[in-house]
């Protein structure tokens, strides 16, 4: 999880939603060329929706933002989405 911002989170339940990297590191080994630690890995971006009970996270779901999204892409955001605001209102997800 990568709630770590340090801004002051309001009591209940509550959602947040941004823009979010993942970097991904594709080798263990170090480079043989020397070259710079940050060639090694890939950013892929995402939203992160973070999940927060009387201030404290207790939950992250990070969902893949590509360039050209496909229906399906968007259609898991807004199941994401909604799931995550039916949490915060305290409820389940009513059947749709």
């Amino acid at each position: 999880m990568d709630g770590t911002d340090q801004q002051p989170r309001p009591p209940g339940r509550w959602v947040g939603v941004r823009l979010h990297y993942r970097h991904v590191r594709m080798d263990d080994r170090p480079c043989a060329t020397g070259c710079p630690e940050d060639e090694l890995t890939v950013s892929y971006p995402g939203i992160l929706i973070s999940s927060y009970d009387d201030g404290e996270l207790v939950e992250e779901r990070w969902v893949p933002l590509g360039a050209d999204p496909s229906e399906e892409d968007d259609e898991a955001l807004i199941e994401q989405l909604r799931a995550a605001l039916w949490w915060q209102l305290g409820e389940t997800q009513p059947d749709t």
